[in-house]
C-alpha cells in the first residue's frame, strides 16, 4: 500500500512540473510577443521620424477618406478611418487601406507613385510571346518590363536595393487588413503581390529638399495603377525623371527631311493664322539619359508646342530658334488624313497595338518648354508645384533637363508630365475615373466652333463656349474638352455654370457642383504662387475635371510659367495684391462668379465659412509653412538644379527667338520693367507682409 501511494505521489508530482514548465513557457511566448508588438511599434515611429525629413516628390502621404474622399476633420483632431481603394481595371489586389493622421483639414489628391509602381511590370500571359526589349533587369524574380515594339533601351535600368525609396512613408499602401497599426511600418515591400514590384530603386533619391509637405500634409487618395507590359521604366522611371537630384538629358535625333515637314507643318498651319498649329507629329529617335541611364526611343512623334509662344524650327533668316514640343510615344503614323501615302503600313495588327500601348515613364506623352519666361533661377514653376502638392492640389509634374537636337546643346529646358487619363489615374480612385476634363484658356469662337471675334478669358460666366478643339483649324474654346470627346454632351460643365450663376446660390447648391474643401486649397495656393496669368488673374491657364463617382468639379494647375515673382511678358507684380481681392490682376473687375461669390470681399453671407473658414485655414498653412517662411528651402532646390546643369545652361548658338543670353542666377530685378523678374526672396518677403495685412 505504502508503495502504492509513493509511486502515485511521484506521478502527481511528475505530472504538476511538467504544467509548471508548460505555464513558463507560455508566459514567455506571450512575453516574446509583446515585445515583438512593440519593436514593431517602435521602427514604425523611426520611418516616421525618417519620413518627416524625407523629400521625396513623388508622394505626400495618405489620409484614409470617406466614400466620396471629402475628408475634413477638426482641428488638432487625431483621427482614422478607412478608405477604399476602386478595384483597378489592370490589377484586382487593391483592397482596403487603413492610416492615421493628425492636424490637417485637406482632402487629398496626390501621386500614390508606390501603388502604380508595385503594378508597373505586372506581366499577362497573352502578352508573353510579345517582342521584348533590351532592357531586362533582374529583381525579385519579377519578370521584366517590356514595351513590346522595336524600340529598345540602350542601357538596362539596374536596381541597387530591393526596396523603393519614393515615398515619405514608404509602406502606406501595405498590409490593407491591418487595423492596429495601419500602415505604419518600415517595410515596403510588403504588398499584396511583392513581386510584382519592377525597378523599385530607381527612386531611392529624395526629393529636391523643399520639404514642401511639413506643416500641411493632405491626405492621399487610393490611386489607380497606370502602368503596363508596354510601359519603358514604368513609375520608377517616372519618379526619377522628375527628381531634380538625378541629371536628366533629352536628345532629339530628326532627319533633314522630318525637320523639312515640321518647317512645312508650322508655315501651313501657323503661319496663316496665329489662332491654328498643327496637330501631326514628325518622327524623331530620342534617348533619355537620367544620371548614367540611357532609354533610346525610336519613331518618337514630335510637334511644335505653343499657342502665343509656338516658333518654327527656322526662323525667317535660318538661324534655329529655340522651341517648345510635344513628344509622343504611342503615335502610329498611320493616320492618312495626317501622312498621306507616307502613312505608316504596319505589318501586323499586334505591331500597331504594341505601339498604341508604348509609354514611357508611365507616359504617352511628354513636353518640352524652354525658358521662355527668363527665370534666372529655371526651377520657380517647379517650387511652384511643392507649394501646390504641399495643400494636396492636382498639379503636373515637372523637371529640368538639357536639351540635345541632332547633337547640338540648347541648354537647360524644363520636361512637364501631360494633364490626361493618366495623369488622373495616378491621383485619383478608380471610381473617381471617366468623367469629362476640360483645358480652361481665352477663346474667340461660340459653341458652333464660329470665331465672333470678341475674345473672352474662361470666366465661368453663362457666354463661354465649350467643345473639341481643332487646332488645324483654329477652333479653340473657353472649355476644350479633353476626354470623352464623342460621348460628352458637356451636362455637368453646363450645370456649373447654371448653378453658380445664380442670384441666389445657396451653399447646398454649391457643394453638389464643386468640391469646395479641394476648391479652398487650390484658391489658397494660387494666391500665395502669384501668377498673374491663372484662373483668378486673367481667366486662363487651369483644368477642370468633373469626378465621376460625385459629379463635382476639381480644378487642376497648368502653365504657371509667370510665378512666384515673375513678371516677363505680363509686368503684374502679385505679391501686392490682396487675397480677398474683388479684382483679377490684368483684367480688373473680377467677372468668374465662383470666386467672387467664394473668397472676394463682400461674398454672400451664405459663403463667408468658405472665406473666413476653409480659405483663411489654408492661407494660414501656407503662410507659416517652411516653403514660404524663408528662401532656404528654395536655394536647396536651385543648388540641386545648378550643381547638376550649370555647365550646360547656355546652349551652342544664339537663337534667333532669343531676347538675351540665358541666365543661371539667384538674381532678379524688382523694377526692371517688363523684361525683368523679381528674386524669389523679394516676392516671399513681400507677399508675406501683404497677407500679414491683408482683411476681407
Amino acid at each position: 500500500m505504502k508503495r502504492k501511494f509513493s509511486f502515485f505521489l511521484a506521478v502527481c508530482l511528475a505530472a504538476l512540473s511538467f504544467a509548471g514548465c508548460g505555464g513558463n513557457q507560455s508566459a514567455q511566448a506571450n512575453n516574446t510577443s509583446y515585445q515583438s508588438e512593440a519593436q514593431i511599434s517602435d521602427e514604425s515611429s523611426a520611418t516616421d521620424d525618417i519620413s518627416d525629413e524625407s523629400t521625396a516628390d513623388s508622394e505626400i502621404p495618405e489620409r484614409p477618406s470617406k466614400t466620396d474622399n471629402i475628408y475634413e476633420p477638426s482641428e488638432n483632431e487625431e483621427t482614422s478611418e478607412t478608405s477604399e481603394t476602386a478595384e483597378s481595371t489592370e490589377s484586382s489586389e487593391n483592397g482596403k487601406t487603413e492610416e492615421s493622421s493628425k492636424n490637417s483639414d485637406k482632402t487629398s489628391y496626390s501621386v500614390n507613385s508606390q501603388q502604380s509602381s508595385k503594378n508597373e511590370s505586372k506581366q499577362t500571359s497573352q502578352n508573353s510571346t510579345s517582342q521584348q526589349t533590351s532592357n531586362k533587369p533582374e529583381q525579385q524574380n519579377s519578370k521584366t518590363e517590356s514595351s513590346k515594339t522595336p524600340v529598345t533601351s540602350s542601357k538596362p535600368e539596374e536596381s541597387k536595393t530591393s526596396t523603393p525609396q519614393t515615398s515619405s512613408k514608404p509602406a502606406e499602401q501595405s498590409k490593407p487588413t491591418q487595423t492596429s497599426k495601419p500602415a505604419e511600418t518600415s517595410k515596403p515591400t510588403q504588398t499584396s503581390k511583392p513581386t510584382q514590384t519592377s525597378k523599385p530603386t530607381e527612386t531611392s533619391k529624395p526629393a529636391e529638399t523643399s520639404k514642401p509637405a511639413e506643416t500641411s500634409k493632405p491626405a492621399e487618395t487610393p490611386a489607380t495603377p497606370v502602368s503596363s507590359d508596354y510601359d519603358i521604366g514604368g513609375m520608377a522611371l517616372y519618379n526619377q525623371l522628375f527628381n531634380l537630384e538625378n541629371k536628366v538629358t533629352v536628345e532629339i535625333s530628326m532627319s533633314d527631311s522630318e525637320i523639312k515637314k515640321l518647317q512645312a507643318d508650322y508655315n501651313k498651319y501657323t503661319g496663316s493664322d496665329s489662332n491654328k498649329k498643327s496637330s501631326i507629329f514628325r518622327k524623331a529617335t530620342v534617348t533619355f539619359t537620367v544620371n548614367s541611364k540611357k532609354y533610346t526611343l525610336e519613331e518618337v512623334g514630335i510637334r511644335l508646342k505653343g499657342n502665343q509662344s509656338i516658333e518654327p524650327f527656322y526662323a525667317s533668316n535660318g538661324k534655329p530658334n529655340i522651341c517648345s514640343y510635344k513628344l509622343s510615344f504611342d503615335e502610329a503614323f498611320d493616320d492618312k488624313d495626317d501622312y498621306g501615302s507616307e502613312a505608316k503600313k504596319w505589318s501586323s495588327s499586334a505591331e500597331r497595338e504594341a505601339r498604341k500601348k508604348r509609354k514611357f515613364a508611365s507616359m504617352n506623352e511628354l513636353d518640352i518648354k524652354w525658358n521662355i519666361s527668363y527665370d534666372d533661377t529655371n526651377i520657380r514653376e517647379i517650387y511652384a508645384t511643392k507649394l501646390f502638392e504641399s495643400e494636396g492640389v492636382l498639379v503636373q509634374k515637372i523637371g529640368l533637363s538639357q536639351l540635345k537636337v541632332n547633337g547640338n546643346n540648347y541648354g537647360l529646358i524644363k520636361i512637364y508630365e501631360p494633364i490626361d487619363t493618366t495623369f488622373l489615374r495616378k491621383r485619383l480612385p478608380e471610381s473617381a475615373i471617366g468623367g469629362d476634363l476640360y483645358k480652361c484658356m481665352w477663346s474667340e469662337c461660340n459653341n458652333n466652333g464660329a470665331r465672333t471675334g470678341g475674345w473672352r478669358g474662361a470666366t465661368y460666366q453663362m457666354n463661354n463656349s465649350y467643345g473639341v478643339q481643332d487646332n488645324q483649324k483654329g477652333i479653340k474654346y473657353n472649355f476644350n474638352l479633353k476626354t470623352n470627346k464623342k460621348s460628352s454632351k458637356h451636362e455637368q460643365l453646363k450645370n456649373l455654370l447654371s448653378v453658380i450663376n445664380k442670384n441666389n446660390l445657396t451653399k447646398d447648391e454649391l457643394e453638389k457642383v464643386i468640391d469646395v474643401d479641394y476648391y479652398a486649397r487650390f484658391m489658397a495656393a494660387t494666391y500665395f504662387a502669384g501668377d498673374p496669368d491663372d484662373i483668378r488673374n486673367n481667366y486662363n491657364n487651369h483644368y477642370v475635371y468633373f469626378r465621376k463617382d460625385n459629379g463635382k468639379a476639381i480644378f487642376i494647375v497648368y502653365d504657371n510659367d509667370r510665378t512666384l515673382g515673375i513678371t516677363y511678358g505680363l509686368n503684374r507684380n502679385c505679391a501686392t495684391r490682396n487675397p480677398y481681392s474683388s479684382y483679377a490682376a490684368t483684367q480688373g473687375d473680377q467677372l468668374n462668379p465662383i470666386i467672387s461669390k467664394t473668397v472676394s470681399h463682400n461674398v454672400p453671407s451664405a459663403f463667408t465659412y468658405i472665406r473666413d473658414g476653409l480659405y483663411k485655414k489654408a492661407l494660414d498653412r501656407l503662410a507659416s509653412s517652411a516653403m514660404l517662411k524663408s528662401d532656404a528651402d528654395f536655394n536647396k532646390m536651385y543648388q540641386l538644379a545648378k550643381n547638376n546643369y550649370e555647365g550646360i545652361v547656355n546652349p551652342y548658338t544664339r537663337f534667333a527667338n532669343q531676347e538675351s543670353t540665358f541666365r543661371f542666377s539667384l538674381n532678379g530685378n524688382k523694377n526692371g520693367g517688363d523684361r525683368e523678374n523679381m528674386s524669389f526672396e523679394q516676392f516671399r518677403s513681400q507677399i508675406i507682409s501683404t497677407y500679414q495685412t491683408a482683411k476681407p
